[in-house]
């Protein structure tokens, strides 16, 4: 087994094309560089975990933004608790409550990947990765608690039930 648990925000390259579609993509296909992730679930059974990453908002003369053609309703924006960042802009269709992620504020601020305003994916449950062979390197400065978790887990079953998103 590894030291990740859920709740850990680790490094990872996602590999769904919902993700980068949803994001505004012009090609379609996921980025090919590590972002920042949060584990939401593990499966035992399977040994493995899924993850839900993050998108960095784009900063226009106009402030923190969503990135062009950026699904509204799937990307949630986030809170970053001790990190001094900005809540960036929602627009979705419900209102709702960003998700909290805590910044340990015994440990100093990363200067990579660097806060910056942030959505996390809330089209669904994220992406299932085998903890065999995955490369994860943990943020041990960031974390999400249970009770943040079962409020996105719960924008999930909205989205699936109201607005699913489509492809693998």
């Amino acid at each position: 087994m590894t030291d990740l648990r859920v709740g850990n925000v680790v490094m990872y390259k996602p590999t769904r094309p919902v993700f980068a579609v949803s994001t505004g993509s012009w090609t379609g296909k996921p980025a090919f560089k590590s972002r920042p992730c949060v584990i939401v679930n593990y499966n035992a059974e399977r040994q493995s975990f899924t993850l839900a990453p993050l998108c960095g908002a784009q900063h226009t003369a106009a402030g923190w933004t969503r990135r062009n053609q950026m699904d509204k309703n799937w990307w949630h924006p986030v809170y970053i608790v001790n990190g001094d960042v900005q809540i960036p802009p929602d627009g979705a269709t419900v209102p709702r409550k960003p998700i909290a992620l805590t910044h340990d504020p015994h440990m100093a601020l990363p200067s990579s990947p660097k806060y910056k305003p942030s959505y996390i994916w809330a089209g669904d449950a994220g992406e299932e990765v085998p903890i065999k062979g995955a490369q994860l390197r943990r943020i041990d400065s960031l974390s999400i608690d249970q009770v943040q978790i079962d409020s996105l887990e719960a924008w999930w079953k909205y989205w699936l039930a109201n607005n699913r998103p489509s492809g693998p």
